[in-house]
């Protein structure tokens, strides 16, 4: 049998190996194979698991997350504001918020249904406006999508087709440590990726042509934070690389309860994107818009083929609630939050900008969970941490019973 505890040598316990285990063919030749005793540091993954999506450092640490009630994936926090929004929407089955919903739907042939998502897309600009400078007639172009994803990933692939048709090598910068789907929707169209050190933007610079493109998000998903120097990029790239664009990714504006400034107005930036799935925990109603310079043929059909009711709930939302006014309400539970994950699991964390996470830096040599939770490059790194479970059980534990996250499907391709 697996011991069912396996602690690094500073003595922090990393979690329980889960008893599936023991019956991975990988195991099948006893314990001698394993040669993982109480005490031990995790060996590398593949004299573990050769044979196995996942290894067993990613299922242990994993595992020692879920039972602090935090994850390395970060999840939506589905507040008592989200479905009070959505309640209200719906309304009572004889209400007049009923009726109104009901009759958003009819008469198709009127095409009322297009004011939705240009209402929408208006409500956002002052909903953002404390926040987001964006002159919206530099953007004409305007797409109601299925979450931040959607636009994404048609304006990678459509990147990858405009590089076939002109004859020039696509490429796509990020910052190490930045989102993953830059990166997958990249790799799915065949285009290259060119990561950088965040630290030394300057240089990265110097490595752009005039035909990249830049991944970008403000509020950062590299270490939960307003990067302090977005402004100065963006400023200088337009400077030294004119006709290189920055597709500008600010799917958690909402999520910040302090004052920042986003200037999306600068001539560089191509496209915008914006998500209500983080700052309105409302990640599987897939609510979100893209405003572009120039029009983007796959999503023409976006102003039919949309979902009003996600729609018409992002609009509620954005009505009833401010865009710093929950984050600035729920600060005090990511404090209790952080300071439970402290004493759970001996690690060094403060509260990131977003509402959603901790961050901090990793010991000397870090250990096993933090490198595993570790974003960024090299001395640069930082441990970066999902509460959101823990915080919904604080919020109200009727809402989540369970926080315990299921184990993430790791990409292989």
């Amino acid at each position: 049998m697996l011991p069912n505890i396996v602690k690094h040598r500073d003595g922090r316990w990393l979690g329980r190996a889960l008893s599936i285990l023991d019956s991975i063919d990988a195991f099948r030749g006893g314990d001698q194979d394993l040669a993982l005793q109480v005490g031990d540091t995790l060996p590398p993954a593949e004299k573990l698991w050769d044979n196995h999506c996942m290894d067993i450092s990613h299922l242990t640490l994993s595992t020692c997350l879920a039972e602090a009630g935090v994850s390395k994936i970060v999840y939506a926090l589905v507040m008592p504001e989200t479905e009070a929004t959505i309640d209200a929407i719906l309304g009572d089955r004889s209400s007049a918020e009923r009726e109104g919903y009901r009759s958003a739907f009819r008469e198709a042939w009127t095409q009322k249904q297009d004011r939705v998502h240009e209402s929408f897309f208006d409500l956002w600009l002052a909903w953002t406006k404390p926040i987001v400078q964006l002159n919206s007639q530099q953007f004409p172009h305007r797409y109601p999508i299925s979450g931040a994803s959607e636009g994404l990933r048609e304006a990678i692939h459509a990147y990858g087709v405009q590089a076939r048709l002109e004859g020039f090598e696509p490429a796509i910068h990020v910052f190490e440590g930045e989102y993953e789907g830059y990166a997958a929707y990249a790799r799915a169209a065949g285009i290259g990726l060119k990561t950088h050190r965040r630290s030394q933007w300057r240089q990265a610079i110097d490595e752009t042509k005039a035909t990249d493109q830049w991944y970008l998000s403000q509020p950062s998903g590299i270490d939960g934070n307003v990067w302090d120097d977005c402004d100065s990029f963006v400023g200088e790239l337009a400077d030294r690389v004119p006709n290189a664009q920055i597709m500008l990714d600010l799917s958690y504006v909402g999520c910040v309860a302090r004052g920042f400034q986003v200037f999306a107005d600068s001539p560089n930036i191509a496209a915008v994107f914006f998500s209500l799935s983080k700052p309105a925990g409302m990640y599987y109603h897939r609510i979100g818009g893209m405003w572009s310079r120039k029009e983007y043929p796959g999503l023409f059909g976006n102003k039919w083929f949309k979902n009003v009711s996600s729609l018409l709930i992002g609009s509620a939302f954005m009505s009833r609630y401010g865009v710093q006014e929950l984050p600035r309400r729920y600060a005090p539970q990511q404090q209790i939050a952080v300071d439970s994950l402290r004493q759970q699991l001996g690690l060094n964390l403060r509260p990131a900008d977003i509402l959603l996470l901790a961050i901090g830096e990793p010991s000397k040599p870090p250990s096993d969970l933090e490198r595993f939770l570790l974003r960024g490059p090299g001395e640069e790194a930082l441990v970066r941490v999902c509460l959101t479970a823990k915080m919904a059980h604080q919020i109200d534990p009727r809402l989540s019973p369970h926080v315990q996250a299921r184990h993430y499907e790791k990409w292989t391709s």
